[in-house]
């Protein structure tokens, strides 16, 4: 199974040795279908880790002194909706 504590490199690495073995042909199917499963679990908690990386990010912003400031990116993609929608709103 996928080892807890471990970087996101490395089991990115850990997956694409097993796509390599299973393209290679050379595995049994009862090799490949166990080499599946590791893989699929490691897709899972490659996902895990990208959304809890996502849930931290923050990106900076200038605020109306110029100071840069940080918000959470959904607030982020939230204003940027909203300038989008503003920008619509204009007529031409």
């Amino acid at each position: 199974m996928v080892a807890k504590g471990k970087k996101f490199e490395d089991e990115l690495k850990d997956l694409e040795a097993i796509v390599n073995q299973i393209d290679s042909g050379e595995l049994s199917l009862e090799e490949s279908i166990d080499a599946f499963e590791r893989g699929v679990a490691l897709v899972k908690s490659l996902n895990q880790k990208l959304d809890e990386v996502e849930r931290k990010v923050e990106l900076l912003t200038r605020n109306a002194e110029g100071r840069l400031d940080t918000a959470p990116l959904d607030k982020e993609v939230d204003i940027k909706s909203r300038r989008d929608k503003d920008e619509d709103d204009v007529p031409f």
